[in-house]
């Protein structure tokens, strides 16, 4: 399930989970999630209480994320609903970040929807520019933002190849993606224009299937290589919405002497041979 479909499965299973097919699924993520072994009673609880919290009360839930943050997390928003069940909820992706950045780092956080990335790295002392193009989603990566008080840069921008204007559907939360004919419009930049001459030791990129269009916003930064790792989606999403593959953003990274790895439940990185779809990847030089 580790593809397009496994994504349309959590955001469906996260914002309606009113059906009991979709109860029982959020039940076994909790149950199975590593970052619950020993606490699976506990967490079943706090997801109970999130649910009724949000459902009779109509209130939101302050959910704990490393080991002293806390983002706003309520009803109906993916991210958000998976901090609740789960800390961290992206287990060996954010157990790479833990190993990796540090004080006086910079974390690039593309796509940082309610923040929850963006808060994990402030925490581990990382500096962090955090781009979310949606609207009404950054107003919560704002508030999240300042109720943590790291330093961190937020910007109402989606990344892409060139600097100007764009289009992007609204409303969907993480499915946002920019779209030609899309209902709202922003502004675009490109990581280069961003970061310019800095190095960067970590950037996450989750654009829906746009992730080639980043990259190729910072081929000087990836010519020099200037950033560390990057965290990258590796499913479907790409093909629907621009129809690349990921060999070719794989082919992209080569080409600058990046090679591709995905983490274990432990967090270690191994080396990616084969580029089929699955779990988000990590990049790389080649020569560390």
């Amino acid at each position: 399930m580790e593809s397009h479909a496994k994504n349309n499965w959590m955001h469906a299973t996260f914002q309606h989970p009113d059906s009991l097919s979709n109860a029982k699924s959020v039940v076994k993520f909790i149950w199975t999630h590593p970052s619950n072994q020993g606490q699976r009673a506990r967490a079943l609880f706090r997801a109970a209480r999130f649910q009724a919290r949000g459902r009779l009360l109509r209130r939101r839930t302050l959910a704990k994320l490393g080991q002293r943050s806390s983002i706003w997390a309520e009803l109906h928003r993916t991210a958000a609903s998976k901090t609740v069940y789960a800390n961290p909820p992206d287990h060996p992706e954010m157990l790479v970040w833990q190993e990796i950045l540090g004080p006086g780092d910079l974390f690039i956080d593309v796509g940082a929807n309610i923040g929850s990335y963006t808060v994990w790295a402030g925490e581990l002392g990382a500096e962090v520019i955090a781009l979310e193009p949606a609207a009404d989603t950054f107003v919560l990566l704002a508030e999240n933002v300042n109720r943590n008080g790291y330093p961190t840069e937020a910007l109402r921008v989606a990344a892409g190849a060139t600097c100007g204007m764009a289009r992007m559907t609204y409303g969907q939360d993480s499915a946002n993606r920019l779209d030609p004919i899309g209902s709202a419009e922003v502004r675009m930049v490109t990581i280069d224009s961003i970061i310019k001459d800095r190095r960067v030791a970590g950037m996450k990129v989750d654009v829906e299937g746009f992730e080639m269009e980043v990259l190729r916003g910072c081929e000087q930064a990836l010519l020099d290589q200037r950033i560390r790792v990057i965290q990258l989606e590796w499913n479907s999403t790409s093909i629907d919405a621009t129809g690349i593959d990921r060999q070719s953003i794989a082919s992209l990274l080569a080409k600058y002497g990046y090679r591709i790895y995905r983490p274990q439940r432990d967090g270690v990185l191994v080396p990616v041979d084969d580029l089929g779809f699955g779990a988000d990847v990590f990049a790389m030089p080649d020569n560390r």
